[in-house]
């Protein structure tokens, strides 16, 4: 009977230490979770755009084109009279996985950058703390903020003092 009991101890003793070297159980679900990284991507932004809300006697267009899957370039421009009187430059790229958008004017041989500090499926804010424009005080806070919804893009320059925005319309054929 000492025997039995002996062995029964052992038995329970091994079984309770058996089970403190398993590793957890996830499900398929929980582990795939944790591997996936959900990859930014800006493709609502491709297409050409014309501006919803212009000033009288302006138009304003823009078009993004996409180079890679991190890599999208875009063009804007503003007519008035038919001259053209306004052009610049964007370009919304990832680099040492950071994602920035820059913007240069024409003419201006340095572009202004700014640092992606959020995105989603349908929206992106930069920001940059350097720069005087919109609010002519380089210590505020300087953002860009572009975002679709249903069938329209749009974009906001905002500092502490300044916001701007801008509605786009598709005109993709």
């Amino acid at each position: 009977m000492k025997k039995t009991f002996i062995l029964l101890i052992g038995i329970l003793v091994f079984s309770c230490n058996q089970g403190k070297n398993e590793k957890p159980k996830t499900t398929a679900t929980e582990s795939t979770a944790k591997i996936t990284k959900t990859e930014a991507n800006f493709d609502w932004l491709l297409g050409k755009w014309k501006r919803s809300n212009e000033e009288a006697g302006k138009e304003t267009f823009a078009s993004w084109d996409k180079k890679s899957n991190t890599d999208y370039v875009g063009f804007s421009y503003t007519t008035q009279k038919g001259d053209t009187v306004y052009e610049q430059n964007f370009r919304l790229v990832k680099l040492n996985n950071d994602w920035s958008f820059t913007i240069a004017l024409k003419g201006e041989t340095t572009p202004s950058s700014f640092k992606m500090i959020s995105y989603n499926e349908r929206e992106f804010t930069c920001e940059n703390n350097d720069l005087d424009y919109p609010n002519r005080e380089a210590d505020s806070p300087n953002k860009i903020k572009y975002w679709i919804n249903n069938d329209n893009l749009y974009a906001t320059i905002s500092g502490e003092k300044i916001e701007l925005q801008f509605e786009y319309v598709s005109i993709n054929e």
